[in-house]
């Protein structure tokens, strides 16, 4: 099963994450091939817009824990720090890098519950748009961690600065009409209309020449631009310190554990 489906036959382009049974969570490997899928069809003569959603009733649940804890139980601690600092938050921040950069528009369709690089996915896109029962969280502080996708840049650009202060802080879940009166999303529409409406959000932004469209994206993201590198670089050392920390290490090994656990009960 193709973990990550890109439909390129039309104007408007899809990728969505098909990974329904681990939650849309991704893997290095995953992210990677998110990434690369975006920029393909922006490269695509023919595509005009790009709509990333996911496969089910979760849009996307961050980092595939699962996959850390069995490089945990392999290797052991040291290597699964490691491992996050030189190989996971470094592809994390790869795609959304070529999300937030992308020449042509990209419609974040929420399907469902969007958490940690998940939710920060779909704030590097140029509109959301998400299912009643959608729900979004920067859960990265229950890891002891910072947001490695560049939450903590996008959701104050996004919502302003004391709302967002407030997710960071809390992990706290907020539904679509939360999310739609914070100003997260665009709109917010019936499960069953959401592909539909996502696709017509696509076309209206794809309305001039594609030429223009990026050159007007560019300007518009211009001067935020350096500033968002500049928080993913700090975000990275951040939690290259942070994992360090003994208390932030127990956060993630206990969290990992407690997934594993209920994927075994489950599985």
């Amino acid at each position: 099963m193709d973990e990550i489906v890109v439909d390129g036959t039309d104007v408007i382009g899809t990728v969505r994450i098909n990974r329904p049974e681990r939650g849309n969570s991704v893997t290095p490997a995953v992210v990677t091939e998110l990434g690369d899928a975006v920029q393909r069809l922006c490269d695509t003569d023919g595509v005009r817009a790009v709509v990333l959603t996911g496969t089910g009733s979760v849009f996307c649940a961050g980092a595939d824990v699962r996959e850390m804890y069995e490089v945990y139980h392999g290797d052991g601690p040291d290597a699964l720090m490691t491992y996050l600092a030189d190989v996971w938050m470094p592809a994390v921040q790869r795609t959304v890098r070529l999300i937030w950069g992308a020449p042509k528009p990209i419609v974040a369709a929420f399907n469902g519950a969007a958490t940690a690089g998940g939710l920060d996915f779909g704030l590097a896109c140029d509109v959301r748009i998400a299912a009643s029962t959608a729900r979004f969280a920067e859960s990265y502080v229950n890891l002891g961690m910072v947001p490695v996708a560049g939450g903590a840049f996008l959701l104050p650009l996004v919502v302003g600065l004391p709302a967002a202060t407030t997710l960071l802080a809390s992990g706290a879940f907020v539904d679509a009409d939360r999310a739609l009166d914070l100003g997260m999303v665009n709109e917010v529409c019936e499960p069953d209309e959401l592909g539909p409406r996502a696709r017509q959000l696509a076309s209206d932004l794809a309305h001039g020449p594609a030429a223009t469209f990026a050159r007007a994206k560019g300007i518009a993201r211009g001067a935020s631009t350096p500033a968002f590198e500049t928080a993913l670089r700090d975000s990275l050392q951040a939690n290259i310190e942070l994992i360090a920390r003994p208390e932030v290490r127990e956060r993630i090994l206990s969290v990992m554990e407690r997934f594993s656990l209920s994927a075994a009960r489950h599985g």
